[in-house]
């Protein structure tokens, strides 16, 4: 990951690389393009944004309440805002 500022997830514009931090709401798996997709919904106190991992089922350590960063390129998945297949890392539980 790069050393770049975090931003609040309401200023995410499309086609932008950007970096954010928040809490997974929640996870969920499914097919797209006959393969697995996890979509996880990350939100901070300005509002969620799904985040896609291509090819995955699970990551380890990725599940409801995780505190983590995820950096990429803002694209749109299903006519919504989404980063798809970011850098990430994982905050330590608390």
């Amino acid at each position: 990951m790069t050393d770049a500022p975090v931003i609040p997830i309401c200023e995410l514009r499309h086609r932008e690389r950007a970096r954010v931090k928040g809490r997974v709401r929640s996870l969920r798996v499914r097919p797209w393009a006959d393969s697995p997709t996890l979509e996880i919904v990350l939100v901070d106190e300005t509002g969620g944004i799904p985040v896609v991992f291509l090819a995955r089922r699970r990551i380890g350590g990725i599940r409801p309440g995780t505190v983590m960063t995820v950096e990429g390129m803002v694209g749109s998945h299903e006519r919504r805002l989404a980063i798809l297949n970011p850098d990430y890392e994982l905050e330590p539980a608390s």
